[in-house]
Parts: structure tokens; C-alpha cells; sequence
């Protein structure tokens, strides 16, 4: 029994000994520069001697526990050149209320201290010390202090060991101070007025030292530095440089990716988060599917985590900072959704698990916030943008998600008729002259407006595209070919809606109305990528409306739509060195003539 008892005090002891902690005689915490610490762990001493100890024991424990929690021995090869020190901790909250997460030991909860917030506070932490000394009158916790100084210097938290685990390399230097700068102007003049994803004093804060260096930046501060920097170099000139730099703008994402481990691996921070989605777009305007979804995961992931869809004590966060943390959730909302549609994913965030409603004021860019000649006030755009996202989710979970492929064709044609009355809904929501295949986008022409505005209607002609191409595809132009088909069972309801019986001609329409849009394409690659997505879509869905229904006397004017469109493509790609735009003509010109050559034969 004694020995059992010896055992087991010997484990809690090596325990105890792994957590930084002293156990014996000695009661003091010797760091890891201390001379009786040479391993470079926390220097330890027990009253029991050597030869009393269990080496089967102690050995078991050091295999268990690891020493994960302790920096590296002094006497380990470490190279200077590839590892890059750990970030200065301090800095990894700096504009987020996120809280760190405490060190394995005793939490205080946050209104015992006075603090209107949610959760609780180490004890040994900052925030805890601070605490302590003031219910303790301003006695010595000298012991405690240095323990919290060697876990900032160590560079993680203990409650997520394998944070900040690997270095980050640089794969390309930062550019001077003059020229960083005149880069963010044009990134929040250019870029973040449409995807409004930082507040300006924010951004520039991030920037504002006089030389911006890896080793003291957090995660995600180092991956919005680089990101917001990969963006701006493919941004038209604004004085900066002559053309955009592809290659320097692929390698600031490249330092930026470095930083995404740690970004998963560590604390929830919305910095991180932000920085994320702006390496979503970069990836989703170069149509590079698997990065979009691996990133837009872990981007969704940290969201839950710090509840953004959710209006959990909301309550602790400024009128700013509720703003903020609203706009960031649903532009991720948004590309999630646009990412599902584009290659065919699934959503990584599940509806269910939302308790925030959608947004009703813009974001303070002011670009979402339209006036109308029959409305009064302004019309927030982003709001109906977010809706439309909603829209385009239940478009893949009810018609091309894994458990929709197998469904009978009755329940088909109910869900094609029942999301396009959605969206008509959503578009008889708009304002008159906001509204799809209205003229009104020609007076934005060339104003950040008019790529909302333009993202939103190409969004809406891509739905119904998506909608009623599984009816045409099946050749049903009238209720008579239901009728005629033998293996169709129809159920009344099922045609509520009867736009469902004119899904062909409806999918040219929105295909034409698309290709119409290409005159108001964005000059720039960014906005160019993310955009030619669509033209593309309808091309294709216009010359295989020609291909599957060639003696149709209407096809003759979709065969000169796609004649025009490949003569616009083809002018305008003669002045641009897009490699997006390049690839929309080769496709242009490959459909074109496969409906050409159909109708050749046909007649």
C-alpha cells in the first residue's frame, strides 16, 4: 500500500514538475534561464532524493506528458537562418475583445472581478495578476509574475501546445515603409470598399511601424500584413507600379499561408480570420477550387469558435466592433456559399447552427447603401446580397447535394418551382431600377457601385441558370411533354409554379442577360477573376441550348449572341494581359463553334 502510495505521489509530483511547477523544499519557480535549469526547461527539485525515485515510473511519465509545454533543451541543434523567432504575445489580441485562452490552472470568473465580459481569466495571466494584487492589498506574487513572463516568452498558450509549433518562412521581403503605404491606399480604396472586411484605423495600425517585422507580429496580424499586400500588387496602378505584379503578389500570399497552421492550430482570433478570407479571394479569383475550400473551411471554423453567427453576448462589444464582427460573418457566409456553387462543394457552414439575422444596415463604406428613386432613404445592398447567398445554398442542398441526386422528378420540379418563386421574391425585393435587366447599371458604370451591383445580377441570372437546367436538360418545354414522358409521375403540386414548364427558354433568357453584362467586366485581375466566372457559365449554357435544340427558330438570335460575344472578348483581350480574360475567349470560341457546327448539321 505504501508503495502504491509512493507511486502515485511520484506521478503527481512529475506532473506537477512538467507544468512549470515546484514541488519540495524549494519554493520558488527557477525559469529557464536559470543556472540550475542548463536543459533550458523550468529548473526542478523534490525532497526526495534520486535514488528513492521509480525510473520505470518517472520514464512512463516523460513519455506521456512530453515536455510540450517547456521550450527546447539549450544543447539542441537549432539553425538561425530557417527558424524565425516566436511572436511577441502581447500583440496577439491587440483589436479584438477575444480573449486569450488561461493557462492549466485555476479560472476566476470575469464578473467576480468586475469585468463585463463572458467566460473567466487565468489566475496567472496579466489580467489575473492584476486581480490578485489588488484583493491581496499589493503582496508579493514575484513567483507568479515570472511564471506568466517565461509563458509569453515561450510564445504559446498551454491549452493549445502545438500553436506556433512551426516556423514561418519569407518568401519574399516586405517592401519599404513609402511603399507599403501607397499600397494600402490603393487595398482600401480599390478592394475593401466592395469587400469591406477592415475598418481603416484598423488596418492602418497594422502597417503604421516604421519596419514591420516577422518577429513581432501574431498570426494573424503577419497574415494580413502579406495578404493585404498580395492583393494590392494585382490592383490597377495607382502610382506604385506599372503593371501588376503577379509574381511578388503570389509570394506575400506565399509568406501569408505560412501563418495559417497557426492560425487553426491557436486561439480563435478574428484578425486571423479577416486574413483568411482575403487569401479566399486571391484563391478564388485564380479559380483554384482546393485552396478556396481548405481555407474557407478553416476560415469557418475559427468563425464558430468565436460565435460570430450567433448572438450570444453580443452584448460586450461596441456599436463598432458588433458592426465589424457582422460584416466579417457573412462575407464569409458569402464565399462559403459562393464556393459550394462554384465547384461544387458542399457548404462548410450549416444554417441550423446561425442565430444571427441578417443584416439590416451596410457596412460604413457606404458602397452597399443605395438611393432609390421609390424608396425612401437608401437601400442596403449587402443585406439583399446575403439573402441571395441563402438563396444559393438551398439551391445546392435541394437540387445537386449528394441526398438531392437520388430524389423522383415530381420532387424536383416542386423544389425548381418553389426556389424560383424565391427568387423572384428576392428580386421583386430590390428596388425598380436596382433590378436585374434593368438600365440602371449603366448610369454606375465605372463606380465601386457598379461591381455590387454587378455581382448581385450576375448572381441572380447564375441561380436561375442553375435551377432550370435540370428541367431543360430533360427536354419538358410544355405540360404535354410531361404527359408524353412514361416514366414521369406527376403530382399536382408539383406544378404550382408554372414557370417550371418554360425552364428552357428561362435559361437562355438568363443566359443572354449575363453575356449582356460582359461590357461592365472590372479592368483589374482580382475583380476580373471573381467576376468572369459567370459569362462563362452562360456561354456554355447558351451553346448547349443550341446544341440539344437546334431547329428551334430562336436559336438562330442565340447563335448571334454568341457571335457578338466572341467578337466583344476578342477586342477587348488584345489590350489586356489577363490570363482570365484569355481563357474566357478560348472557351467563347470552343462553344461557339460546337453550336455552330449543330446547327450546320441540323440543316
Amino acid at each position: 500500500m505504501i508503495n502504491h502510495l509512493e507511486g502515485s505521489l511520484e506521478r503527481m509530483e512529475s506532473r506537477l514538475q512538467s507544468l512549470g511547477f515546484t514541488v519540495g523544499e524549494i519554493d520558488t519557480i527557477i525559469g529557464p534561464s536559470s543556472s540550475e535549469g542548463m536543459s533550458g526547461t523550468p529548473s526542478l527539485r523534490s525532497s526526495s532524493s534520486p535514488t528513492d525515485r521509480n525510473p520505470a515510473v518517472e520514464d512512463a511519465d516523460d513519455a506521456e506528458w512530453g515536455n510540450i509545454y517547456t521550450s527546447p533543451p539549450a544543447g539542441s541543434t537549432q539553425s538561425s537562418t530557417s527558424r524565425s523567432p516566436s511572436p511577441h504575445m502581447p500583440n496577439l489580441y491587440r483589436g479584438s475583445r477575444q480573449p486569450p485562452a488561461p493557462v492549466p490552472c485555476f479560472s476566476v470568473p470575469r464578473y467576480l472581478g468586475g469585468i463585463l465580459n463572458s467566460g473567466c481569466f487565468s489566475m496567472i495571466s496579466r489580467e489575473g495578476l492584476d486581480w490578485i494584487a489588488q484583493k491581496t492589498g499589493g503582496e508579493s506574487i514575484d513567483h507568479l509574475t515570472r511564471l506568466v513572463l517565461n509563458e509569453e516568452r515561450d510564445g504559446f498558450i498551454a491549452d493549445y501546445p502545438l500553436h506556433c509549433i512551426s516556423p514561418r518562412r519569407v518568401f519574399c521581403a516586405l517592401p519599404s515603409q513609402e511603399h507599403i503605404m501607397r499600397l494600402v491606399e490603393r487595398y482600401m480604396e480599390d478592394f475593401n470598399v466592395t469587400f469591406p472586411l477592415f475598418r481603416r484605423s484598423d488596418l492602418l495600425h497594422f502597417f503604421e511601424r516604421a519596419h514591420v517585422d516577422v518577429r513581432f507580429q501574431s498570426p494573424g496580424q503577419w497574415a494580413i500584413i502579406n495578404a493585404v499586400l498580395a492583393v494590392a500588387y494585382m490592383l490597377p496602378d495607382n502610382g506604385a507600379s506599372q503593371q501588376p505584379d503577379h509574381q511578388k503578389s503570389w509570394l506575400l500570399l506565399k509568406n501569408a499561408l505560412e501563418a495559417v497552421n497557426e492560425l487553426y492550430l491557436g486561439p480563435p482570433d478574428l484578425r486571423g480570420l479577416q486574413a483568411l478570407l482575403v487569401m479566399v479571394v486571391l484563391f478564388l479569383a485564380a479559380s483554384a477550387g482546393r485552396p478556396c475550400n481548405f481555407l474557407i473551411s478553416v476560415a469557418i471554423h475559427i468563425s464558430d469558435q468565436l460565435g460570430l453567427g450567433t448572438t450570444d453576448d453580443i452584448s460586450i462589444f461596441s456599436d463598432e466592433e458588433k458592426q465589424e464582427r457582422q460584416t466579417v460573418f457573412w462575407l464569409a457566409y458569402s464565399l462559403d456559399r459562393e464556393i459550394s456553387f462554384r465547384f461544387g462543394e458542399p457548404p462548410v457552414q450549416n444554417d441550423e447552427a446561425i442565430s444571427a439575422a441578417l443584416p439590416t444596415d451596410a457596412p460604413t463604406c457606404l458602397v452597399y447603401s443605395m438611393p432609390t428613386n421609390d424608396q425612401a432613404g437608401t437601400f442596403s445592398a449587402f443585406a439583399s446580397a446575403c439573402k441571395l447567398a441563402q438563396i444559393r445554398g438551398e439551391i445546392y442542398q435541394r437540387l445537386y447535394s449528394a441526398p438531392a441526386a437520388d430524389r423522383p422528378f415530381h420532387q424536383i420540379l416542386a423544389s425548381v418551382g418553389d426556389l424560383d418563386a424565391k427568387l423572384q421574391a428576392w428580386k421583386d425585393s430590390l428596388p425598380s431600377e436596382l433590378q436585374p435587366e434593368s438600365p440602371t447599371l449603366l448610369h454606375f458604370r465605372q463606380t465601386p457601385v457598379s461591381l455590387v451591383l454587378l455581382h448581385m445580377h450576375n448572381t441572380y441570372h447564375n441561380c436561375i441558370i442553375a435551377v432550370h437546367s435540370l428541367i431543360a436538360a430533360r427536354g419538358i418545354n410544355s405540360a404535354q411533354d410531361l404527359a408524353d414522358h412514361p416514366g414521369f409521375h406527376i403530382d399536382p403540386d408539383s406544378l404550382s409554379n408554372p414557370r417550371v414548364l418554360l425552364s428552357a427558354s428561362l435559361i437562355s433568357k438568363a443566359a443572354r442577360a449575363s453575356i449582356g453584362l460582359m461590357k461592365y467586366l472590372p479592368k483589374d485581375d482580382i475583380s476580373l477573376g471573381l467576376t468572369i466566372y459567370y459569362p462563362t457559365v452562360a456561354l456554355r449554357t447558351l451553346a448547349s441550348s443550341i446544341v440539344r435544340n437546334p431547329r428551334d427558330t430562336g436559336q438562330i438570335y442565340n447563335m448571334r449572341i454568341l457571335d457578338q460575344a466572341e467578337a466583344f472578348l476578342s477586342s477587348t483581350s488584345s489590350s489586356t494581359t489577363s490570363e482570365g480574360m484569355k481563357r474566357l475567349v478560348k472557351h467563347c470560341a470552343e462553344y461557339r463553334s460546337l453550336a455552330e457546327r449543330a446547327m450546320k448539321e441540323c440543316f
